[in-house]
């Protein structure tokens, strides 16, 4: 069949795919392969011409609809392809397309072309289709002149459909002879005319296969033994809409196509199933494979089973059977067992099939492939699909048993079962269906089932579920649970935003779907979504959430690596979460990897807080960016429709909130620095004065415990020394010190053992009237001794009396000071340890007199 679109949108592109059509039919000269012909295709569509109102590139011309009322003569000779289609030429002279010789294709549809001329198709003899359908042209002698189509002697392809009127031709007849010429043509299209033959001037068009009679003006209400007799080769008849009566189809009538393989007998009203049956038996024994029968009885009609007799009638070679809007109710029982082994799709759309113990039969159509019952009224259903104890068998008032457990076994090779639009309403609960089936499509969309429970069971094999249109409002986490093959999955237009909303819990229904890569959820009203609904969803590609009223998208999406479309529009969310956009930019890294995110028709502030994300959408490679339909809002309530891919608006938002947070986050950081610093500066000044503080707050907290509410000095004198002095300290200091009548603290000996040592110091210094410092270098380079004598020097500040009384006893150099200790030593009472021969004797004796005496004052 050679089947070319006549209208496309653009006059430019229709020209290309008519010369692509034509030029890939390789039907002109033997030897061009088809490779060579593209070739030439793109190599002409690199350039367009203008010829007047025509547009035209060097093989093609399109004049469709420019007002022409004559053939144009200052086209390019060599196009191959004319359309002057919907123009008001009436009159095709002689040698009106001799410039074009090489025409392959010529489209004058939709004139007002009442007669031809010898001549009018003069010189295409390369001419492979012409369509003259929607004309004037009445079937008559005069009409058709004898050699009008002469030249046209490689024709493949005549329309001449919607000619001949029958309120406007009267004795109409086919011009059979007219046609002797064209011994090539494969393919005619005409009207059908009432209590006409096609003659013997048929017998000719030794090629024709596709014989086509159906049109408006098909008025072919009656056939004989001999309509067809001359046209015995065809292999596709189509005499749809012809207003067939079946009362006036006479035995035998389809006898003479032997070579059948296509009969179309859709839309003749008329019919009735008892004259199908009769006209078809008689070729059952034929090629026929396609059988379309569509509405051959009236909707008033009565409604008719189908029995064995019509079934053992059918065609035994038919593949594809097409009996539409027929009325059936029910099938005679062990009649589908008759069935022809053969078909393989079965299509009984628009009937009104009850219940019926046919229905366990159809295990019996081996070879069927897909069952389309869509748009019938499939009536008399029990309340809860296969839970009733018994039904009706439609076709007699016999009831039979039906056990609890039934298995529903289906075609064991049906891929595809469509029984949408068939008014079906019940809970969809536990089915068990037979393993042993290769079910693939299972299309039940636009029926009613508020409730998805299940589960099913048996379905292995399904990868498409439609359940679009059913007023889902309840999913059961088990209803999935066994269909771990569907890839894809329609639950549009349903009401899952009120389960949603009303459950308490997070539900999981698509768990299970570990191969979803399609699920629809769009108009299904969904306001709140939990973030893991969509969990295990790992090989997802396409997610429609489009066209509910979802005011934020926190749908965990992390998991899904193999995204291609995410489809947001027409919600009323805002803005994107980060993790979402991270995830994006993450499955968009790779150049390879395609992903479109539709975010149109959400209501997107434009303003400062949203900037990252306008800025994120126009940088990622996710969004189409022409942004259309795209909108902004503003604070005022206003909107605008983006008409600029946002160009404008990152303008204005860019100016409007230029980031000043690096500079006040330097000045502020700096302004930090210099406080830290600052109060460094103050601590380590003041470090020993705020050391004392601390410790005489703790020791004051700690005497009011003990309820000493009067200071006395316990001590005469603490001694501050390094260990290594302890020596000297024990066998030499302490010893000539008490023989004075000295009390004499020593940390070595009177620290409170368990008690901070910093509390330890501060209390030696504070119960003692003298802290004696017995300098030395191992002193000098002691931490704690260091700390004593900090301490020593807080309680002089503090307390306003004298504390410090240094004793140099080792031979110290001024560079072995440090600055604050030379401080110290400068503003409190010292003494030198005598040292060579002074170290015995009366002078050793003076010194120990004189330094009890400095430590009791």
């Amino acid at each position: 069949m050679f089947v070319l679109k006549r209208v496309f949108e653009s006059q430019a592109i229709t020209m290309l795919l008519y010369a692509f059509i034509v030029l890939s039919l390789n039907l002109t000269k033997e030897g061009n392969s088809l490779s060579e012909y593209n070739t030439e295709i793109f190599g002409w569509s690199k350039r367009y011409l203008f010829e007047g109102q025509c547009q035209c590139t060097d093989i093609a011309c399109n004049c469709s609809g420019q007002g022409l009322s004559t053939v144009p003569k200052n086209l390019s000779a060599t196009i191959r392809v004319l359309d002057l289609s919907n123009n008001i030429i009436s009159n095709l002279s002689d040698g009106c397309f001799c410039r074009y010789t090489e025409l392959q294709y010529l489209n004058l549809s939709s004139n007002n072309i009442a007669k031809l001329q010898v001549g009018s198709f003069a010189s295409l003899k390369k001419l492979l289709e012409l369509n003259l359908r929607e004309n004037k042209l009445c079937y008559n002698n005069l009409t058709f002149p004898k050699g009008v189509f002469c030249d046209l002697t490689s024709l493949l392809l005549l329309k001449l459909d919607e000619n001949s009127d029958p309120s406007t031709c009267e004795n109409s007849n086919y011009p059979d002879d007219r046609f002797a010429n064209l011994t090539r043509l494969k393919v005619l299209h005409l009207d059908g005319l009432n209590n006409q033959t096609l003659g013997p001037g048929f017998r000719a068009l030794v090629s024709l296969e596709n014989l086509t009679l159906s049109s408006n003006f098909c008025n072919l209400t009656s056939l004989y033994n001999d309509t067809f007799l001359n046209v015995g080769r065809i292999k596709l008849l189509d005499i749809s809409h012809c207003k067939l009566v079946g009362s006036a189809m006479e035995n035998g009538s389809l006898v003479p196509l032997k070579n059948l393989t296509v009969l179309d007998m859709s839309k003749n009203l008329q019919i009735e199933m008892l004259a199908f049956r009769n006209i078809i038996r008689e070729i059952r024994n034929y090629k026929l494979e396609i059988l379309k029968i569509n509405f051959i009885r009236p909707g008033y009609a009565t409604p008719f089973t189908i029995d064995r007799t019509l079934i053992e009638y059918l065609p035994r070679s038919l593949t594809h059977l097409e009996a539409d809007g027929c009325n059936f109710v029910s099938v005679a029982t062990k009649s589908l067992s008759h069935l022809r082994s053969n078909l393989r799709y079965l299509s009984l759309k628009n009937n009104r099939f009850s219940y019926g113990h046919y229905i366990t039969k159809l295990k019996n159509l081996a070879h069927l492939e897909e069952i389309n019952l869509r748009g019938g009224d499939l009536n008399d259903f029990p309340d809860t699909l296969f839970n009733e104890a018994e039904f009706y068998s439609s076709q007699s008032e016999h009831k039979f048993s039906q056990q609890n457990d039934f298995i529903f076994q289906l075609p064991p090779n049906v891929i595809k079962i469509d029984i949408s639009y068939c008014g079906i309403s019940y809970k969809l609960k536990s089915l068990k269906v037979d393993p042993n089936n290769s079910l693939e499509v299972l299309n039940i969309n636009n029926n009613y089932f508020p409730f998805l429970i299940g589960p099913i069971v048996g379905l292995n094999q399904l990868k498409s579920l439609n359940l679009s249109h059913c007023s889902v409002k309840n999913i059961s986490d088990k209803f999935f649970m066994n269909l771990s093959s569907l890839n894809k999955l329609f639950l549009g237009h349903n009401s899952i935003g009120e389960l949603l909303v009303n459950s308490h819990y997070t539900i999981t229904p698509f768990i299970s779907l570990k191969q979803l890569t399609r699920l629809d959820l769009s108009y299904n009203g969904l306001t709140i979504v939990y973030r893991d609904m969509l969990s295990g969803l790992t090989a997802l590609q396409e997610l429609l959430v489009n066209n509910n009223d979802m005011w934020h998208f926190n749908i965990t999406i992390d998991h899904m690596f193999n995204l291609r479309l995410i489809n947001l529009s027409h919600n009323q969310i805002k803005q994107l979460p980060l993790d979402f956009r991270e995830h994006v930019d993450t499955l968009t890294k790779d150049p390879k990897k395609k992903l479109l995110v539709d975010f149109s028709s959400n209501p997107i502030p434009c303003d400062c807080q949203n900037l990252d994300l306008i800025q994120w959408m126009v940088s990622s490679r996710a969004f189409d960016h022409t942004f259309k339909n795209y909108i902004c809002t503003y604070s005022d309530e206003s909107y605008k429709i983006v008409q600029d891919a946002f160009e404008e608006t990152l303008q204005k938002l860019r100016h409007a909130c230029a980031d000043n947070s690096p500079v006040f986050l330097l000045a502020t950081l700096s302004t930090l620095i210099m406080i830290i610093l600052l109060m460094a500066i103050i601590l380590y000044r003041f470090r020993w004065q705020l050391r004392y503080l601390y410790y005489a707050a703790y020791l004051k907290v700690k005497n009011s415990h003990r309820n000493q509410e009067t200071r006395s000095y316990v001590y005469d004198v603490f001694v501050s020394y390094a260990h290594q002095d302890e020596t000297f300290i024990v066998q030499r200091l302490m010893p000539e010190l008490s023989n004075r009548g000295l009390n004499v603290f020593v940390h070595g000996r009177d620290f409170v053992v368990g008690d901070y040592i910093a509390s330890n110091i501060l209390t030696a210094i504070r119960e003692s009237r003298k802290t004696l410092v017995v300098l030395t270098k191992s002193l000098i380079e002691s931490t704690w001794c260091n700390y004593e004598l900090q301490m020593a020097n807080m309680e002089s500040v503090h307390s306003g009396r004298q504390v410090l009384v240094f004793l140099i006893k080792d031979s110290l150099g001024i560079i072995d000071f440090k600055t604050d200790l030379l401080y110290h030593i400068k503003n409190n009472t010292y003494i030198e340890y005598p040292h060579g021969p002074r170290e015995t004797g009366l002078d050793l004796n003076l010194f120990w007199d004189k330094l009890s005496l400095d430590l009791k004052n």
